[in-house]
């Protein structure tokens, strides 16, 4: 999609983006040049992915997945629905799309019993602030979303095992 499209968004909310490979000298690169931001006080976008991050991005790519895909609205596990957030197979492709061929029963996934998961991912609540949390909820046992993934914030928690203290009421 290239560095363009975030520009409205370094405006809107005024916030520093800097986008960047997943090396760690391009992770602590970003960092370094956010800060530089926020003491400048500057919120703009930069591009330190050079080598494979364009303004413009690619427009080959663009063309394929504009292509094969169109924007849907999508239900999200705990956060609900968000118009235009989620891809569907374009007409070209539609043969292909299980939805259509197996017509599968729609249903709310929600989280289980205590979990929290929507407002951990929403940033409202920390996994400490969780009843369930390495109790109930473990990624052997998982209650919601953010446990699942080895990526989920309750995930990070429960690996790394830091203290963290409660969100204050």
């Amino acid at each position: 999609m290239g560095t363009a499209e975030y520009e409205p968004i370094a405006r809107r909310h005024r916030v520093p983006i800097v986008v960047t490979g997943f090396e760690p000298l391009d992770l602590l690169e970003r960092i370094l040049a956010c800060v530089h931001q926020l003491e400048q006080g500057r919120a703009e976008v930069e591009n330190r992915y050079g080598r494979a991050m364009r303004p413009a991005g690619n427009g080959r790519a663009q063309a394929l997945l504009s292509e094969v895909f169109v924007i849907e609205t999508r239900a999200w596990r705990g956060l609900g629905e968000i118009p235009r957030s989620g891809l569907g197979l374009g007409p070209a492709y539609r043969r292909f799309d299980a939805r259509r061929r197996f017509h599968p029963v729609a249903r709310r996934v929600a989280s289980a019993g205590p979990c929290i998961s929507g407002e951990i991912l929403r940033g409202v609540r920390k996994p400490a602030d969780c009843s369930a949390f390495a109790c109930a909820c473990t990624p052997e046992h998982p209650l919601g979303a953010t446990i699942v993934s080895s990526e989920g914030a309750c995930a990070a928690y429960h690996r790394y095992r830091r203290p963290v203290a409660a969100t204050p009421a």
